[in-house]
């Protein structure tokens, strides 16, 4: 049996939040936006469906790499996937919002869907979320398998998945495009390099940092699927079982102001030939000092 635990963060949607609500909305150095819809990080939703896809691809025998990155779970897998030897955990951080998405991840197939009780989701305490998780695996796993995405979409720092590894001894591989079942046991890893994508068979443990993979959505359970899952809902785990004192340090928020993308302008009248040959004259002199 391999087990795939995929690790996945809960923000606002930021599409929905002005300018002025990211100057204001900053309460004990946390980003604090009531009433906006939250919703998972992007690449962490592509790691959840490519773990979804590996199950599926497992269920029905071996395939190639692209097999991952197919679209869609089609209905004859779900006989096969009862003796699936595929074993697909998830895990959060943060309070009741994370709720929702855990039972969509339950309701697609997930076996188990944990949320450590803490009032600190977001990327600005990596350093203890990253122990939190860590002590998690140890008592959860063990664990051959670990998605998370590259970075968050609220601060980028990508801090997160580095420091999780360096805590479990998981190599890491980052940018992450697709992962199959490879030979003798081994997972075939696709991967952006600078020099293009790369392909390779490596031994398990890992964790994979999945980057921005086209096509990943997450897909939609249906209602049969999420009436089914109603006896499995997500587990609440309180924090002071992995840590008697959840402690702050790392990177903190500290303050939130909007970049000034104003430029300089000079609103010119006049014939348009002339503007243009004005333009260009005050151009020569600018590139000759």
């Amino acid at each position: 049996m391999m087990n795939i635990l995929t690790v996945f963060n809960i923000i606002p949607d930021l599409d929905l939040i002005s300018e002025a609500e990211w100057a204001s909305d900053i309460v004990d150095t946390r980003l604090n936006f009531p009433g906006v819809k939250t919703v998972p990080e992007a690449q962490d939703e592509s790691a959840a469906e490519l773990a979804l896809r590996f199950r599926d691809a497992a269920a029905v025998g071996p395939v190639d790499s692209a097999a991952v990155r197919t679209t869609g779970s089609p209905d004859f897998i779900s006989a096969a996937a009862a003796e699936n030897e595929v074993r697909l955990s998830a895990v959060t951080l943060g309070d009741t919002v994370a709720d929702k998405p855990l039972r969509t991840l339950t309701a697609l197939g997930y076996q188990s869907a944990d949320r450590i009780d803490t009032d600190r989701p977001g990327p600005d305490n990596a350093e203890t979320h990253a122990a939190l998780l860590a002590e998690y695996c140890r008592k959860r796993g063990p664990f051959d398998l670990i998605l998370t995405g590259t970075q968050s979409s609220v601060s980028g720092f990508s801090q997160l998945p580095l420091l999780l590894a360096e805590a479990l001894q998981f190599p890491c591989i980052t940018e992450v495009t697709g992962f199959s079942a490879g030979a003798e046991g081994r997972i075939r890893i696709e991967h952006q390099t600078d020099t293009g994508i790369l392909s390779e068979d490596l031994p398990t443990p890992l964790l994979l940092t999945i980057g921005d993979v086209p096509d990943t959505c997450l897909r939609i359970p249906t209602l049969r699927q999420r009436k089914a899952s109603g006896s499995n809902p997500p587990s609440v785990i309180s924090a002071s079982e992995f840590s008697e004192e959840l402690k702050e340090n790392g990177i903190r928020l500290q303050s939130v102001s909007a970049i000034d993308q104003s430029r300089a302008a000079r609103q010119m009248e006049g014939d348009t030939d002339d503007i243009a040959k004005q333009i260009v004259q005050e151009y020569i002199r600018e590139g000759t000092r």
